[in-house]
C-alpha cells in the first residue's frame, strides 16, 4: 500500500508540475500576442513623445529633394554633386517669427498708396509689378499735377505693365509734402469713388515708396495680430544704426512701409491741416510720424518684419539670416544687392526671380535648413527659394543666430553680426 500511495503522490506531483508548465507556456504565448497587439500603440506613443520633444526644442528634420534648372548641364557646388545636396535637413527656427493670429483680412481690405514722378516710375516699375498685379489689389499712385498733365500716357503705360493702381494728380509740388498728404488723399478718394460698403471694407491704409517691394501674403499674416477697429500706427524703424542716430526712432520709415488702421486714417485726415506745420521736418515719413505722435498722441507700434534697408553693398548674409515672414524690402539695387557680385545684377531679372521664388514657396520663402557633415567639416545652408551656401566649417547655433556681415559700413539694428566668411561658396 505504501508503494502504491508513494506512486500516486509522485504522479500527482508531476501532473501539477505539468499543469504549471502548461500555464506558463500559455501565459508566455498570450503575452507575445498581446505585445504584438500593443506594440504599434507603444511605438505611436514613443513617436509622439519624440516628436513632442523635437517640437519643444524647435528641432524639425525634413527630407529635401533638390532640383535645379541651370544653363549648365554639369552643375556642381564646390565638387558636391546634386544628389549629395538632397537629403535630410534640420530646420533652423525663424529669427523673426510671427505671433499668434487672431484677426483675418483679405487683400481687398488694404489700400496701398505711393507718390512718385512720371520719369522715375519707368525705372521703379519692376518693384511695383512685384505686388501691384495681385488680383483684387487696391492702390493709388499720386503724381504732381504738371508732371502728370505733361505725361498723361503714364496711365496707359501702367496698364500695359499690368499694374492695377489708380492715378491721381496733386497740386503739391514738393515730394515730401505729397508724401505727408497721402493718407488724407486716400481717405477723401475712397469717400468719393466708392460705395458705402466698399469704403467700410477698407481696414488698412498702407504707404510705401515706389521702390518698396510688398510681400502681400506675409503682410496679411502679420496684420492678423492687430485689430483694425483700434487706432494703430504700424511699421518699423531703419535697419541701420547710423540712420537712427540722425533721424530718430519715433516714426515708421516709409521705405519699409507705414500702415494706419481705418480709425487712425480718419483722425489723420481730420487733423491734416494742423499737421502741415511739420513740413520743415526731413522726409514725408518723419512728418507723418510727428503728426501722429504729437498731434494725435499715438505712438508707433513696431513690427520687425518691415525692412527699410538703408545699408550698402552685398546683403546676402542678411537675407540668409532667418527673415521668415518679411513684409517689405526697400532700396534694392539703389543701395544694396541681394546677391554677390558674381551673380546677376539686372534689376528686372533679379526682382522677377525673387517674385517667382516667393510665389512658389510662399510661407516657406527664406526659411532655413541646414546639413552638417562632420566628416568633411562642412555645412550646407539652404535658404528656401534664395540660396545654397556651402561653408567649409561647422556652423554653431550661435553662428546661425547671427548675421554674416557681407555688406560694408554701419551695424545692424537689433541683431548681432559675425564676420564675413572667407571659405564659402554661394
Amino acid at each position: 500500500m505504501a508503494n502504491i500511495f508513494k506512486s500516486q503522490t509522485l504522479l500527482s506531483t508531476w501532473i501539477k508540475r505539468l499543469i504549471i508548465i502548461i500555464f506558463f507556456l500559455y501565459c508566455i504565448f498570450s503575452f507575445h500576442q498581446l505585445a504584438n497587439y500593443i506594440r504599434p500603440i507603444t511605438d505611436y506613443i514613443l513617436n509622439k513623445v519624440d516628436t513632442s520633444m523635437i517640437n519643444n526644442n524647435k528641432i524639425h528634420t525634413e527630407n529635401i529633394i533638390v532640383q535645379i534648372s541651370h544653363h549648365s548641364t554639369t552643375f556642381k557646388l564646390n565638387n558636391v554633386e546634386l544628389k549629395e545636396i538632397s537629403g535630410e535637413y534640420e530646420e533652423v527656427p525663424a529669427i523673426l517669427s510671427m505671433n499668434n493670429t487672431i484677426y483675418k483680412y483679405t487683400i481687398e481690405e488694404i489700400y496701398f498708396l505711393l507718390t512718385t514722378n512720371t520719369k522715375r516710375i519707368l525705372t521703379t516699375i519692376h518693384y511695383l509689378k512685384f505686388w501691384a498685379k495681385f488680383p483684387g489689389i487696391k492702390c493709388l499712385i499720386v503724381f504732381e499735377q504738371n508732371d502728370f498733365m505733361n505725361n498723361r500716357n503714364i496711365t496707359e503705360y501702367l496698364l500695359q505693365e499690368g499694374t492695377l493702381c489708380k492715378v491721381l494728380p496733386s497740386n503739391v509740388g514738393r515730394y515730401e509734402e505729397r508724401y505727408l498728404e497721402l493718407f488724407h488723399l486716400a481717405w477723401n478718394n475712397q469717400e468719393i469713388n466708392n460705395t458705402y460698403n466698399e469704403k467700410k471694407n477698407i481696414k488698412w491704409f498702407a504707404v510705401g515708396d515706389d521702390d518698396t517691394v510688398w510681400f502681400l501674403n506675409n503682410l496679411l499674416q502679420i496684420l492678423r495680430q492687430y485689430n483694425s477697429s483700434n487706432s494703430i500706427y504700424l511699421g518699423d524703424i531703419s535697419d541701420k544704426k547710423y540712420q537712427i542716430e540722425i533721424f530718430g526712432d519715433y516714426f515708421a520709415y516709409g521705405g519699409g512701409g507705414v500702415l494706419l488702421s481705418r480709425p487712425l486714417t480718419l483722425l489723420f485726415s481730420q487733423h491734416f491741416q494742423e499737421c502741415k506745420r511739420f513740413t520743415n521736418i526731413y522726409g514725408g515719413d518723419g512728418m507723418i510720424g510727428k503728426c501722429i505722435t504729437e498731434v494725435i498722441k499715438l505712438n508707433l507700434t513696431k513690427n520687425n518684419h518691415f525692412h527699410q534697408m538703408d545699408h550698402y553693398g552685398d546683403m546676402t548674409g542678411y537675407m540668409e539670416s532667418g527673415l521668415d515672414g518679411l513684409a517689405s524690402l526697400h532700396h534694392m539695387f539703389a543701395s544694396w544687392r541681394p546677391f554677390p557680385d558674381d551673380h546677376t545684377n539686372q534689376v528686372n531679372e533679379t526682382v522677377y526671380l525673387l517674385q517667382l521664388a516667393y510665389t512658389t514657396f510662399n510661407e516657406k520663402f527664406l526659411k532655413r535648413y541646414v546639413r552638417m557633415n562632420h566628416k568633411t567639416n562642412q555645412t550646407l545652408l539652404l535658404t528656401m527659394g534664395y540660396t545654397f551656401s556651402l561653408f567649409n566649417r561647422i556652423l554653431s547655433q550661435e553662428d546661425l543666430s547671427q548675421i554674416e556681415k557681407t555688406w560694408k559700413g554701419s551695424e545692424m539694428v537689433g541683431r548681432k553680426t559675425r564676420p564675413e566668411e572667407n571659405d564659402k561658396i554661394t
